[in-house]
């Protein structure tokens, strides 16, 4: 069973309450450290297709924001910002229903220097089964000027 943890960062809470897509998608952000990161979703009705299963989009998503934040750490008291996706690559493994009742998405940066970072990354679901593993090319995230 994947168990996920909860950084203590009260820098995580400020973006998990900021509002925006990644609350409209349902995305805690639960990790992030130096070349890691890590999302939750509890799943909820919206989250299927008319199939029933989880949408792929949503395992997208889920992945682009964890890779993305795998090349931005910064230590307190800087805030902490995500890098901009320039390529991802998706790979759908396995169908999630809400049966799973939530997925993981954990990701780590593989690569890269100042300009851009490469990271890998999977989600999975609450027994730790694989439903989708992606890779991609990022922007380390930078303050608002």
């Amino acid at each position: 069973m994947v168990t996920p943890t909860m950084t203590d960062d009260h820098r995580l809470k400020i973006l998990n309450d900021a509002g925006g897509f990644n609350a409209q998608s349902g995305i805690i952000l639960t990790a992030w450290n130096d070349g890691f990161g890590a999302v939750r979703v509890d799943l909820t009705a919206h989250h299927v297709n008319p199939m029933q299963l989880v949408h792929g989009g949503l395992y997208t998503v889920m992945l682009d924001v964890a890779l993305a934040m795998t090349g931005s750490f910064r230590p307190v008291p800087d805030p902490l910002i995500p890098g901009l996706t320039l390529t991802l690559t998706t790979e759908f493994l396995a169908a999630a229903t809400l049966d799973d009742r939530y997925l993981v998405a954990e990701a780590r940066r593989t690569g890269g220097g100042k300009s851009v970072f490469f990271a890998d990354g999977a989600v999975r679901a609450s027994c730790g089964r694989l439903v989708a593993k992606a890779s991609g090319v990022f922007k380390p995230g930078r303050p608002p000027k």
